[in-house]
């Protein structure tokens, strides 16, 4: 699949995916963790992302309309993944965007899709706080792919990515992601090897739709 198994370094190397040196990530506590941008009072528009809700780990049902007017960059993670390093890259724009005050946000959606997640809602916080400093939404343990054979379906927010135009191709590994306009529609989508480093085509894809009006 191009992605196999492996142990992840309890101290991963900043300089390994940014390409460069800088600081290891710090630790952080579940109070780090932002939280919605709104009340959850508010109401999508039936069939968009905005009318969905997704539980947060450790934490209560979100409505994804607290996101409405941001774009946003959608990632499904795994913890034992080679490819779990792009987590560092992707809190950097996070945190690159909320410095300046733009309305932007990575969700997470961890997931054993493709078994290579921890095995619970608890581990997978403390490894991302613990050797990420991941503190953009991560949401709870859930599929992101059809599987038939065992009865599971895709959990509704890769229901909904799948049923947008030209996105109707399945999640094939870990760290796929999709970007949704400040509108609500996804306007394009990356594989597992394309790393989200400041400068990539994920970023300037991100700063340009900042930059368009809705």
């Amino acid at each position: 699949m191009g992605c196999e198994t492996k142990d992840v370094p309890a101290t991963p190397d900043p300089a390994a995916v940014n390409g460069g040196g800088g600081e290891k990530p710090r630790g952080t506590t579940e109070e780090d963790t932002d939280k919605p941008p709104v009340a959850a009072t508010c109401t999508g528009a039936p069939g968009s992302i905005y009318a969905l809700s997704v539980k947060r780990l450790g934490a209560e049902e979100e409505k994804l309309c607290a996101y409405e007017g941001s774009v946003i960059l959608i990632v499904n993670g795994a913890s034992n993944c080679g490819y779990t390093a792009q987590y560092e890259p992707l809190q950097g724009l996070y945190e690159k965007y909320k410095e300046t005050g733009q309305k932007f946000v990575v969700l997470g959606f961890p997931s054993d899709s493709f078994n290579q997640e921890l095995a619970d809602d608890k581990e997978v916080s403390e490894f991302c706080t613990d050797e990420y400093g991941i503190t953009f939404p991560l949401f709870t343990i859930g599929p992101v792919i059809d599987d038939t054979a065992k009865n599971v379906v895709a959990q509704p927010v890769y229901k909904w990515l799948a049923s947008q135009p030209g996105m109707s191709d399945p999640v094939s590994w870990n760290f796929e992601k999709f970007l949704v306009s400040k509108d609500g529609k996804v306007v394009k989508r990356w594989a597992r090897d394309v790393v989200p480093n400041e400068g990539s085509d994920i970023d300037n894809t991100i700063s340009a739709e900042l930059a368009r009006s809705p």
